[in-house]
């Protein structure tokens, strides 16, 4: 199924009206840092829910106070890191200052839950909605805080470490809409959770395949390799400074990129066969990593 161009063209219009609507973010409105990503948790929302059989209004709904939520994320991430560039554009914070970009992304966070409070969808399902919306922050927070005091011991698991990690600081935008789209298809607990379970995996596949291209210098819309400027804990950097992984690092950050797709997708069994089909159009192609360099090709080379 692919997704309807005025369905997206929906949600664009909805996102910009957002900023138009408010005497704060207007300023903002025509801001390239905004318009220039691929908008692909929205587009998620939208096809997860519609394999659902969910109506598009709530959808899109579910699809917006998700792209508030991420931009809000990501211009607070930008401070943290003091990152110049994010979408081949300059930063809120480095175009505005570090006060202006705080307050953003504050009303942004603001703005999600308003769209979920005054949705017209029943009662219950809208309190699910909001408390997902409130969890996802606090997840999202305690993922950065985890990343700034990241230590790796001698003992550690890598991908054990590093998959708790990526769970919380990227799964959790993937999984947001996830949720909400559960409980508004009515599914219980345990099925929410199984399906949840499946992205939260994809997620950190998107994830390591961020890190690659951080690693390798070639990330889009970005000209420096953030991550070791910021000693953050990419998967490549801890596979490169481990003498049991360094010789292979790429063949074994490959083979758990692999490993998290084929349980993702093992667990899509138990759920509608199109949703299968949505995965294989939408979403591998996003998590899939690049043609990765010889064995012998390091950081240096």
């Amino acid at each position: 199924m692919v997704l309807k161009e005025d369905t997206l063209s929906r949600l664009n219009r909805r996102l910009k009206d957002c900023f138009l609507n408010d005497p704060t973010l207007r300023l903002f409105a025509e801001e390239g840092y905004f318009w220039s990503g691929q908008g692909f948790r929205g587009q998620l929302s939208i096809r997860v829910g519609a394999c659902f059989g969910l109506s598009e209004d709530h959808l899109l709904e579910i699809a917006l106070f998700t792209e508030l939520l991420h931009n809000a994320s990501l211009v607070h991430d930008d401070i943290v890191d003091s990152d110049h560039e994010r979408r081949g554009q300059q930063t809120v914070w480095h175009k505005y200052g570090l006060q202006k970009a705080l307050l953003v992304g504050d009303l942004l966070i603001a703005k999600a839950f308003e769209i979920a409070s005054l949705s017209a969808i029943d009662p219950i399902i809208k309190s699910e909605w909001t408390s997902s919306l409130s969890n996802a922050v606090s997840v999202a927070v305690r993922g950065a805080l985890c990343e700034l005091d990241f230590k790796l011991s001698e003992n550690d698991d890598i991908f054990c470490k590093y998959l708790n990690l990526a769970y919380d600081k990227t799964g959790v935008m993937f999984t947001l809409p996830i949720r909400c789209v559960g409980h508004a298809a009515n599914l219980n607990t345990e099925e929410i959770n199984k399906l949840t379970e499946v992205f939260a995996k994809f997620a950190v596949a998107y994830q390591i395949r961020d890190d690659e291209a951080d690693y390798l210098g070639n990330k889009t819309g970005r000209a420096t390799m953030s991550d070791i400027l910021n000693d953050r804990p990419n998967l490549y950097y801890l596979l490169s400074k481990s003498e049991a992984h360094a010789p292979d690092l790429f063949k074994h950050a490959s083979n758990f990129h692999e490993k998290l797709i084929e349980e993702a997708e093992v667990g899509l069994v138990e759920f509608p066969s199109s949703l299968t089909l949505m995965i294989h159009e939408l979403v591998l192609p996003f998590v899939k990593l690049t043609k990765s360099p010889s064995p012998t090709c390091n950081l240096a080379c």
